[in-house]
């Protein structure tokens, strides 16, 4: 910044790009939590939060491309995975909850 008084220091300032999610594998698993599932995308470096149908799970970030998250608990049916970085919230992909079958 330029003033009368003089030019301040510079300040640096860093752009961090948006999460974005390309394939969930599996997409799909029984309704019960513990199904590991890779996650791929771009931008997953700096993740902070992934949540499975706004529930918050456990993840590991294997690279800038790839994090490996456990699938929660819910009832059967779609859920929207979501990741969170410090460039924002990525879009959604759909992991589905299987009812185990009934005998």
């Amino acid at each position: 910044m330029i003033t009368p008084g003089g030019t301040s220091n510079p300040v640096a300032f860093t752009y961090v790009a948006a999460p974005t999610l390309t394939a969930l594998v599996p997409s799909s698993g029984p309704t019960s939590a513990g199904t590991v599932v890779t996650i791929t995308g771009t931008n997953l470096a700096t993740a902070t939060a992934v949540t499975f149908g706004g529930t918050a799970v456990s993840f590991t970030v294997v690279s800038d491309t790839q994090i490996t998250a456990v699938a929660a608990a819910g009832p059967a049916g779609p859920v929207t995975v979501i990741v969170t970085t410090a460039g924002g919230t990525s879009p959604g992909l759909t992991y589905t909850r299987v009812a185990a079958p009934g005998i």
